[in-house]
């Protein structure tokens, strides 16, 4: 399923198995894709000007966390689809990342068909 439209997305996750995934699927959609070790990585992007579509934030890194990082990038104004991913968060260790400013969350692994309906509400 390639897009029409280029898309820029924004993988940010301390395992590199999953970032390695996640590039892999964007890419391979029609994503211009960069990825992120942790938050602070995360936050220096948008701080650099860079403007992307999708943001798919872990949760918990090292340095900085996906719940700082995902205040630190709205506190910038960025609009961008922010995702949040994790597998060990309770209910209300999820529901303090989506106060963060979170879009929407979804356990990992995050399989395709999630990814899938998370390219179709960009394209929407």
């Amino acid at each position: 399923m390639a897009t029409t439209k280029k898309f820029m997305a924004l993988v940010v996750d301390d395992d590199s198995v999953n970032r390695a995934i996640n590039l892999k699927y964007l890419t391979r959609n029609g994503f211009e894709t960069e990825v992120a070790k942790n938050g602070q990585e995360a936050v220096e992007y948008f701080q650099m000007g860079y403007k992307f579509d999708l943001v798919l934030m872990d949760m918990e890194m090292p340095i900085m966390d996906g719940f700082q990082a995902t205040m630190e990038i709205r506190a910038l104004g960025v609009k961008s689809l922010i995702i949040g991913m994790s597998s060990t968060a309770s209910q209300v260790k999820i529901q303090e990342f989506v106060s963060a400013g979170l879009d929407d969350f979804y356990p990992k692994p995050m399989n395709m068909a999630k990814l899938i309906a998370i390219i179709r509400r960009l394209e929407d």
